[in-house]
């Protein structure tokens, strides 16, 4: 999904060579995100919240943290920022408190071993406004590979073409087909991907190596 500015992002993670992971993934992975703040701690993190509230849009959480825990930090954003969207990102697959969590409005789960594009797959999708748990980063290229594999030439072409800032009209005529028939194909491709718009479909297209 495009957006008209970054996903303002807050990573919250006490160990510093994960950060440093979690920037290197984010940067390969295409998304139009910028890290606006880190935090080593729930009070860090508090503080950004509050001197940043209108530039964090997605909270990258850690669940054990020096002073608390994931949870600490979820219900305060909550409380302070209703809209802001919360990934946990932890090295614990059976969390014992993430249905707890999910109660207090976390947005979505993924495991660290989560490939960049995983991870930019799960942030897409919350920013869609589907919350996203229980899968892990091998499902998620599994689930990528198929949709990519049920396009045809022709709608990789239109996808192509599109994502060049080409009009129906303008496709039509390197194609030699109707303006009505090119929308016909785009959406046979918005059902393939689960997209909703052609922003959405180029988005997933530059995300997943399509174009």
């Amino acid at each position: 999904m495009i957006r008209s500015k970054k996903i303002g992002i807050l990573m919250v993670e006490d160990h510093p060579l994960y950060r440093v992971g979690l920037r290197m993934a984010l940067s390969y992975s295409g998304l139009d995100c910028v890290i606006k703040a880190e935090a080593e701690n729930v009070s860090q993190a508090l503080e950004v919240l509050k001197q940043q509230p209108n530039e964090i849009d997605l909270i990258l959480l850690d669940y054990f943290l020096p002073d608390g825990t994931g949870m600490d930090v979820l219900k305060a954003a909550k409380q302070m920022l209703p809209n802001i969207k919360v990934l946990l990102v932890s090295g614990e697959d059976n969390n014992p408190e993430l249905d707890a969590m999910i109660h207090e409005g976390l947005n979505g789960f993924v495991s660290k071993d989560v490939t960049p594009q995983g991870l930019a797959t799960v942030i897409t999708s919350v920013f869609a406004g589907k919350d996203y748990f229980g899968h892990d980063s091998e499902e998620l290229s599994s689930e990528g590979a198929q949709k990519n594999e049920s396009l045809t030439q022709r709608e990789l072409d239109i996808i192509r073409l599109c994502a060049l800032g080409k009009t129906s009209k303008e496709i039509a005529d390197e194609l030699f087909i109707s303006a009505r028939t090119v929308e016909s194909h785009k959406n046979k491709i918005f059902n393939k991907l689960g997209c909703n718009s052609t922003t959405e479909m180029v988005n997933y297209a530059f995300l997943n190596g399509l174009v």
